[in-house]
Formats: C-alpha cells, sequence, structure tokens
C-alpha cells in the first residue's frame, strides 16, 4: 500500500510539474517580480504549491503510522528530519526520482554497513560515520545528488564513443 501511495504521488508531482500551474511555480521561483508583471499571483502560488507539498508529507505520515502502528515522539526527531535531508540530498533534490533512490541507497547502506561493521568488529553506531562520509562526498562532487552524478558519466561516455569513432559510419 505504502509503495503504491508513493508511485502514485510521485506521478502526481511528475504531472504537476509539466502542467501550466508547475510551469507558473517555476517561474514564480525564478523571478516573481516578472510573474506578478504577467498577472500570476506568486503569494497563492507559494501558498498552494505548500498545500500540496503539505498534503503529500501528510500522507506519508498517516502511512508510517498505519505501518508502524504507533507513533512516538522519535518518529519526528531531530535525526528522522536529518535522514530525511541526507536521503534527499544523497538522491538528488531537483528530480522528484531523486528521493526514491536517495532512500534506496540510504536503505540498502543502513542493512548491509550493520552486517560489516559488526563483522569486523566494529561498534553498529558508526553507520552514521558511513552516511556521513557518503553525504559529503556526494555533496562535493555532485550538487545534484546521484542523479547529477549519472548523468555527468552518462554525457562523458557518449562523448568518448563519438570522439573514439564509435559514432561515425564511414
Amino acid at each position: 500500500m505504502t509503495l503504491g501511495v508513493a508511485a502514485i504521488c510521485y506521478f502526481a508531482v511528475q504531472y504537476v510539474s509539466r502542467a501550466p500551474f508547475g510551469l507558473a511555480l517555476q517561474g514564480v521561483r525564478d523571478n516573481p517580480r516578472r510573474m506578478a508583471a504577467l498577472g500570476f499571483n506568486p503569494n497563492a502560488h507559494r501558498i498552494a504549491a505548500y498545500a500540496f507539498a503539505a498534503f503529500i508529507a501528510a500522507l506519508g505520515g498517516v502511512l508510517q503510522v498505519w505501518n508502524y502502528r504507533q507513533i512516538s515522539p522519535g518518529s519526528v526527531s531531530v535525526g528522522a528530519c536529518i535522514d530525511v535531508l541526507i536521503i534527499a540530498v544523497v538522491g538528488g533534490i531537483t528530480r522528484p526520482i531523486g528521493p526514491f533512490i536517495g532512500a534506496l541507497i540510504f536503505v540498502l547502506l543502513r542493512t548491509f554497513a550493520l552486517d560489516v561493521l559488526i563483522k569486523f568488529g566494529l561498534d553498529g553506531n558508526r553507520f552514521r560515520l558511513l552516511i556521513g562520509l557518503g553525504f559529503l562526498a556526494i555533496v562535493f562532487w555532485s550538487s545534484d545528488g546521484v542523479i547529477g552524478l549519472w548523468e555527468r558519466w552518462r554525457r562523458r561516455s557518449a562523448s568518448s564513443t563519438q570522439r573514439s569513432g564509435g559514432g561515425r559510419h564511414g
């Protein structure tokens, strides 16, 4: 159920970002004065965007309570908020698929890094150190997260293929 709601929210965000409302939001983000001069209300667009994002966040909160069958103060602690921020930045915040990729990386690291750390006799709390180092590496090499690194690698491999003559017919 959670995966289905996440997929629906992803496609809703994709749709809204390409709809006239989403394009107006991009204009409001880039130059609110120009959008106001064109007849748009930047404040109303911002409020609507926050309401849309809050609705998606509320769905996530409801699904979390439904999944764990409880709610506690620890579920909204600073540590949980930092985890969400790291997930978003590692995946890439400029595209809707970025946080999904970041969550996948985070969960895989959390799952397998604990096993590896314990195997080498280290404390399982060192997992945060690995996450922090990975986060710093991603931020240092790509401001757009893993998606940015992937696109840069794809462009380089495509340009090297063209330079080596792989794309020419002779």
